[in-house]
């Protein structure tokens, strides 16, 4: 009886303490609160980008080129001296920053104070097709998908000639492909095409596999992870686990695409970003 007497409460002891660490742990797992700061006029909800340093890049309303601090005010602007439609900006590396106007057919590098670097009209070069969407790659070429002939090209400005080729056709829906984005990450290359998600490629150009996340405006990276934008929520993509994590956006503004900072997160909708502050 005795031993009855005495296991019992340790039993309870025992039940009472795991499930004040549940609480514990839950209290540990809070989603971090958004506090707005401010906002800025926009010319373009998915010509932006984000560099090594954190700073962001977006077009204003007249589509000059904005470099952003990490608390989104102004520092340095970009106006072209010509206009057109930069379709894609890509400034990881913030010593070489790219424009690429797929109107003009025209890719701009800048340097680290939005100077001009070189300017090179696709055209002139007897690139065949028209590229809907480029990117930088490591080895500082360029990547680029030409919806023309449906292909996956490195053009080598070096050369100037294209030194690796993968055709599509077997890949993309000729029918019924919208590719909005490509992208180079931890020696991958990443391609998003809105009707049927992100295929990607090694940095050889070799298709590797797809990812089935469909309606996507725009993907970013961070860690070992990408995140986007879709039905109020921003959702984050392990590239390894395909694990998925994601926190509701705030209610009262359609967010069509975002960059996540340190300690900031950036929502844009079609014609303004607004600047959140991590709580």
């Amino acid at each position: 009886m005795k031993a009855k007497v005495y296991i019992v409460p340790l039993l309870l002891v025992l039940m009472l303490l795991m499930a004040a660490g549940n609480a514990f742990a839950q209290q540990e797992e809070v989603t971090p609160q958004l506090v707005y700061s401010h906002s800025i006029p926009l010319g373009s909800p998915t010509s932006i980008s984000q560099d090594r340093n954190g700073h962001l890049y977006v077009l204003d309303p007249m589509r000059n080129l904005l470099r952003l601090d990490p608390l989104g005010q102004p520092l340095d602007t970009f106006s072209p001296p010509t206009r057109g439609r930069i379709s894609n900006i890509e400034a990881w590396n913030p010593m070489k920053i790219l424009l690429f106007y797929e109107d003009r057919q025209t890719l701009l590098l800048l340097d680290r104070f939005l100077r001009p670097i070189s300017s090179t009209d696709l055209r002139d070069i007897n690139y065949e097709g028209i590229a809907r969407a480029a990117t930088l790659s490591s080895d500082d070429s360029f990547w680029l998908f030409d919806e023309t002939n449906l292909t996956l090209s490195k053009l080598d400005l070096r050369l100037r000639k294209v030194t690796v080729e993968t055709p599509l056709n077997l890949i993309l829906d000729r029918e019924r492909f919208d590719v909005r984005q490509l992208r180079e990450y931890q020696n991958m290359l990443y391609l998003l095409d809105f009707n049927n998600g992100i295929y990607v490629f090694d940095n050889l150009g070799n298709y590797k596999k797809s990812i089935p996340l469909k309606g996507l405006a725009s993907i970013g990276f961070r860690g070992n992870e990408l995140y986007f934008v879709q039905d109020g929520q921003l959702i984050f993509y392990d590239l390894y686990s395909s694990e998925k994590r994601s926190m509701a956006l705030p209610e009262k503004t359609q967010y069509i695409t975002a960059l996540v900072g340190e300690n900031q997160l950036y929502l844009f909708t079609k014609d303004k970003a607004d600047i959140y502050l991590w709580q």
